[in-house]
């Protein structure tokens, strides 16, 4: 027996969409929160988690929108 595999558009849900500008705005948000967070915690924290003071400040002055990819997920 031989099956045959012919292109449909059976598949097409399985694309990734593009997230809606809701949910842009949104991460955009929480990027902002996580930032101002970050330059809140004490120094104590910042080194456990193995940030210095300058790196959390210079972190805290990116921009909302300039954040990695795995930032938001």
């Amino acid at each position: 027996m031989t099956a045959s595999i012919h292109h449909t558009d059976a598949h097409s849900h399985c694309q990734p969409r593009r997230p809606s500008f809701l949910a842009g705005l949104g991460q955009v948000i929480a990027v902002a929160h996580q930032r101002r967070r970050l330059l809140a915690l004490d120094d104590h924290l910042l080194n456990d988690i193995g940030v210095t003071r300058a790196q959390a400040h210079e972190e805290s002055r990116q921009s909302a929108w300039n954040a990695p990819g795995y930032w938001r997920k």
